[in-house]
């Protein structure tokens, strides 16, 4: 190896000696031009290796990159904006219907009309009813003349039996015609239970078609407004009856919507939340919130009810922002002070200072994983330490080992 580096250096010297030789000028013009390449090629090395290496002893402080940075201190939790959307909905809505058979007679509201609770919203037609009402008083009337019957007869018996026991106790009438006495006195007493039965009986009878009447006139269950009607007077209930009208309880208003977990633990029952609808606000109180996590959503509902007086639409949607803070481990840095890495991580470098220097460093390269972000701020954790010196701008002109001038 040695001879041939002896032999190639031979030849280049023999080279240039013969082009001397030959051409004088031109050969020293490109050894002068060699010279100065190779000059500025060590001057460049020694420029390089002087910014990457904090530990020299003759650092050229004037070649130092000036950065700005900041100091970091590890957090356990940081804070979040959910912005959450629900839909306005009636506290209740519900089908009114008839709950027996029967032919639509009369119909007093249409859609839109706003009713109280009691108010009549339609009738079946009641001459059938009207009928058995007849026939039931009537039976009613003769139940109560047979009770007054059994108990006059009842009282007779009972008159006639006390006469006959002091008859048999003086020995005046026989065995046989006693127990005959008290034979007909048990008689009146059933003859009387009988009537009472009658009675009652006639009694439950008008008391069921009383029923039937009051499930004959349809009424509302709760102030709201009438959104719906199924039918029209003429049609046919079947047994069972079905829907005739929809109301809806557009009073009293309520917001239900999903959250996750942790926004669920920011929330407070009977606190007061903020909804917003285009330009206008909606206040409402958190009333519940379902202990369940549902399983298509993955979410937990909330449910919030809209104060008294606010004009707002059910169906349409509003939304809130809410504070939700999460426990967990990291940093707050300045977006500026991030560098795209390999793999989907993050970069930052930190500063070290060097030993002699006041306020110079070199540069050193941690990665990172971003959490959450900010608009000018971002969560990480990665090799970061409590209190570390970070480059917060400018990161993209940097390499590991550089030095620096921190302001």
């Amino acid at each position: 190896m040695t001879g041939t580096s002896i032999y190639t250096s031979t030849s280049v010297l023999g080279f240039v000696s013969k082009k001397l030789k030959t051409n004088p000028i031109v050969t020293i013009t490109i050894l002068a031009f060699l010279s100065v390449l190779v000059v500025l090629v060590v001057m460049r090395v020694t420029s390089i290796a002087s910014r990457a290496s904090g530990s020299s002893t003759d650092l050229d402080i004037s070649r130092a990159l000036a950065v700005s940075s900041v100091t970091v201190n590890a957090e356990t939790e940081y804070t979040t904006q959910q912005k959450i959307a629900g839909q306005v909905i009636a506290a209740r809505e519900s089908d009114h219907g008839f709950d027996r058979a029967g032919i639509l007679a009369e119909v007093m509201v249409d859609e839109g009309d706003r009713v109280k609770k009691g108010d009549i919203l339609a009738k079946l037609d009641m001459r059938l009813l009207d009928a058995r009402e007849i026939e039931v008083k009537a039976g009613l009337e003769r139940a109560l003349a047979m009770e007054v019957e059994a108990k006059a007869t009842l009282e007779r018996m009972s008159t006639n039996y006390d006469r006959y026991v002091v008859l048999r106790e003086s020995g005046h009438i026989s065995q046989a015609r006693f127990d005959q006495v008290k034979n007909e006195l048990e008689s009146a007493k059933a003859g009387e239970i009988s009537a009472m039965s009658n009675v009652e009986s006639a009694k439950a009878a008008l008391a069921t078609l009383q029923a039937d009447r009051d499930l004959s006139t349809l009424r509302a269950r709760f102030d709201g407004s009438v959104i719906a009607r199924y039918r029209d007077e003429g049609e046919p209930f079947g047994m069972g009856g079905g829907p005739m009208v929809r109301l809806i309880e557009d009073s009293k208003l309520e917001i239900r919507v999903g959250l996750t977990e942790d926004a669920v633990n920011a929330l407070q029952i009977g606190q007061t939340y903020n909804f917003n609808q285009a330009d206008r606000e909606i206040v409402t109180s958190l009333r519940s919130i379902i202990s369940k996590v549902d399983k298509n959503t993955r979410t937990v509902t909330a449910i919030f009810d809209v104060a008294d007086g606010v004009d707002v639409l059910p169906g349409s949607l509003a939304d809130m922002t809410i504070d939700v803070t999460v426990n967990d481990t990291g940093y707050w840095l300045p977006t500026e002070a991030l560098a795209e890495s390999r793999r989907g991580l993050w970069s930052a470098y930190t500063l070290s200072p060097v030993d002699g220097y006041t306020g110079i460093a070199t540069a050193n390269r941690q990665e990172l994983q971003v959490i959450y972000t900010e608009a000018d701020r971002v969560f990480v954790r990665g090799t970061l330490k409590d209190g570390d010196q970070v480059v917060s701008s400018g990161t993209h002109r940097l390499s590991q080992g550089f030095l620096v001038k921190a302001d």
